[in-house]
């Protein structure tokens, strides 16, 4: 299936251009390591949880705080994942194996993939475990272990999908153990022990028996911050911590928790950073037993109490890796709620400073978000020329980013093309455009749209809203100059609702020269409101004249919210279709686009077979003058992604048409030789292209003034044709060589 290729393009903020800004964000990130590439370095793959999104990224071999660089060609070999994933060599084969959550709905069994090389490229391959034929509910891919009280009997391994389990040789005989809570009404840990190699199958097999129902002997239900209750017998597991407890239904109750296993003394056994869902710190709990019987003996609730502790809103996991390249391990604590939390500054790296022993230090508290477009969560981008200076911008909404309190507070983001128009090139220049952060709380979630409303030859804007309705911004600049917006007071645009979470497209949908409204929503369908109003003053009615248009619903099973995003493309014949953002993160292409009811042809509902996690947000325009489109998806982890598509660009320009009084072009001499002069008549920047007589592009080139010298001598003799582009003009002229 035909995947567009990626982009990339340079992206400056504060003044400091960005290692990787098209990574899509980063909001729920659950860390691991693996040698991708199989040339002994361990490289870092992040499993996002917003969407379920494998990131990858290569380590250069480098000793410093970020050796890493984001290399999405090799999430491709992972299978399709969700809620939990853990990377360990089970087998010791030195390609790295996958411990996640099941694929089957409704079930919270443990999986596992088995890693392997090909070509140098890590692969994976189911791994199925070996059960007596006279288990009828053994499942071979999921884990079941033998009941000590009934011979012969089976049970089934069952983990909280929102939990991150520990995965370590918990005994140090040499194999993998699991450590977890289990799922339903635990409050104290699982280990399960692995018995392979005692059992003469070495490292290559996977057989599990339940060893201990209450590992490290605590009792632990989410009730006081990163506390667990400790018991004072290494032979009997802890109480409640409150008795009475006042609220007994969560009395036995495991609300969920991430489990990072280490040994922080390096005395042989495993002791425990532990998260929970309910608070914003980490916990560390100290082994006191032995590696074969466990007993947690003390805590630090605040951890790491010696340094900067952990406090990320909310659910954090703490990940042991080796993320500076010094040979020991640090700690990576980071968000694992995917539905609400800090969201922009949600990784924190905490350096291991000590030779023997660990000693946490935090580093910074945005370890790969720094280098990348983060926006906080869901971004919605749109090209428009803000500066008419001829290339497109970017302008950003967001659903909103993280405040104290848990408040969501959006904005738009304008991003600025400094590039020219075959290299585009972004800086952010305005973090809040227009002052929209002050509607917060209330109001967020900002998708904005532009389009000319009211007939005068420039942009205007509209921008979706949490609520489902509408703010609109008026253009007074006039034709050709930079955007001057100021908030339309008119009533209407707040009357007209489509539920919640407004996504805007401006369009002459019924061709009778009056822009439209088309407006995506969480539900997934796309409301058409036809614009019954003159060239010069919109109206529009507060229902949509079609409340589904093209019968389009963008969820998805097993989603049941669509959060449709219209994108109109015009086609060379003619033809309009239009493409649509999902909950789901696929991409849907839609052909024969009217203004109907009636089903549209689908083209396709994967389109590009792209899928960068939930709500995706496209836009698209000619970056780079290929003839083009090129396509900036935003999601819901609040970042971006650029690639390239196969759809011709059918416009002309962003900017809204105007009235142009045609430019000259002059070529001389002409027929030419080794060089020939063009010159346009207009004190204006301009790109040119040279195109053969075969329609090959074969030169181009961009002038700071009214005319440029083209060299020649190295083109064959023949025909060309010289294309000359202004801001908003295009005009061609025929050039012949003749050496």
């Amino acid at each position: 299936m035909l995947q567009f290729k990626r982009l990339q393009a340079p992206v400056n903020i504060n003044g400091l251009g960005l290692k990787d800004p098209f990574t899509g964000g980063i909001n729920a990130p659950q860390a691991s390591q693996a040698d991708l590439n199989n040339d002994g370095l361990l490289d870092l793959v992040l499993f996002d949880r917003a969407g379920f999104v494998v990131m990858t990224y290569l380590n250069n071999g480098d000793q410093n705080q970020n050796p890493f660089r984001f290399a999405p060609e090799y999430a491709c070999q992972f299978p399709v994942l969700n809620d939990y994933v853990v990377l360990r060599d089970f087998n010791q084969d030195g390609a790295v194996d996958i411990f996640c959550a099941s694929h089957k709905a409704g079930t919270q069994e443990m999986q596992v993939y088995e890693g392997f090389y090909e070509n140098n490229q890590l692969l994976f391959k189911p791994f199925y475990f070996s059960y007596p034929a006279n288990c009828a509910v053994c499942d071979p891919l999921y884990i079941y272990y033998p009941d000590k009280d009934q011979s012969g009997f089976w049970n089934n391994m069952v983990i909280a999908r929102s939990d991150v389990p520990g995965i370590e040789d918990v005994d140090g005989d040499g194999d993998l153990d699991i450590v977890a809570f289990e799922a339903g009404n635990s409050t104290s840990m699982f280990w399960m022990r692995n018995t392979s190699v005692e059992s003469g199958f070495g490292v290559d097999s996977l057989h599990f028996v339940l060893e201990d129902r209450c590992w490290g002997r605590i009792f632990e239900n989410g009730l006081e911050p990163c506390r667990a209750n400790l018991s004072p017998d290494p032979q009997v597991c802890a109480t409640p911590l409150t008795d009475p407890d006042p609220e007994e239904d969560r009395k036995n109750r495991h609300p969920g928790a991430s489990i990072m296993l280490y040994d922080q003394e390096g005395d042989g056994d495993k002791d425990i950073v532990m998260g929970n869902i309910n608070f914003p710190c980490l916990a560390m709990l100290t082994n006191g037993g032995t590696p074969q019987q466990a007993w947690l003996t003390s805590q630090d609730t605040t951890f790491p109490t010696y340094d900067e502790p952990v406090f990320l809103p909310i659910f954090v996991a703490g990940y042991y890796l080796d993320l500076n390249n010094d040979g020991r391990k640090d700690m990576l604590a980071a968000v694992n709620n995917p539905t609400t939390g800090e969201d922009r500054n949600n990784m924190w790296f905490y350096a291991n400073t000590t030779a023997t022993g660990h000693t946490f230090e935090l580093q910074t508290q945005r370890f790969l978000i720094d280098q990348t477009i983060d926006l906080g969560t869901s971004s919605h981008p749109v090209f428009v020329d803000v500066n008419a200076d001829g290339l497109k911008d970017l302008v950003v909404g967001n659903n909103g980013y993280y405040t104290t309190g848990g408040n969501t507070v959006g904005s738009l983001y304008l991003f600025l093309n400094t590039g020219t128009l075959t290299q585009p090139a972004f800086a952010l220049i305005d973090s809040d455009w227009l002052g929209l952060s002050a509607f917060a709380p209330d109001e967020f979630d900002f998708a904005p749209a532009f389009g000319d409303i009211d007939g005068d030859g420039d942009l205007d804007l509209v921008v979706g809203i949490n609520l489902g309705v509408l703010y609109c911004y008026r253009n007074n600049a006039g034709p050709g100059a930079p955007m001057n917006l100021s908030r339309d007071p008119n009533p209407m645009w707040y009357d007209i609702d489509v539920g919640l979470s407004a996504t805007p497209y401006l369009y002459d949908l019924n061709k009778d020269g009056l822009n439209d409204l088309i407006i995506g929503e969480r539900n997934g369908n796309i409301n058409y409101f036809e614009n019954k109003g003159t060239l010069t003053n919109p109206a529009f009615e507060p229902l949509p004249t079609i409340q589904k248009l093209g019968d389009i619903d963008a969820r998805v099973f097993p989603e049941s919210v669509g959060f449709s995003v219209p994108v109109f493309i015009p086609q060379p014949d003619g033809a309009l279709w239009l493409l649509t953002g999902t909950q789901g993160g696929q991409m849907e292409l839609y052909s024969d686009v009217v203004a109907s009811e009636q089903p549209f042809p689908l083209v396709s509902g994967t389109w590009g077979n792209l899928d960068e996690g939930n709500r995706s947000h496209p836009t698209v325009a000619d970056l780079n003058n290929d003839g083009l489109l090129d396509l900036v998806v935003g999601n819901r982890r609040g970042g971006l992604n650029f690639y390239e598509t196969t759809l011709v660009d059918c416009t002309m320009t962003t900017s809204a048409p105007s009235p142009q009084t045609p430019f000259a072009i002059n070529l001389w001499p002409n027929p030419a030789q080794d060089q020939v002069w063009i010159q346009t008549g207009v004190y204006e920047s301009f790109i040119w292209n040279a195109v053969d007589m075969r329609g090959k592009r074969i030169a181009s080139g961009l002038a700071n003034g009214p005319a440029a010298a083209i060299q020649t001598a190295n083109w064959p003799n023949g025909i060309y044709a010289i294309e000359v582009q202004l801001p908003k003009q295009t005009q061609t002229i025929k050039l012949l060589l003749n050496k």
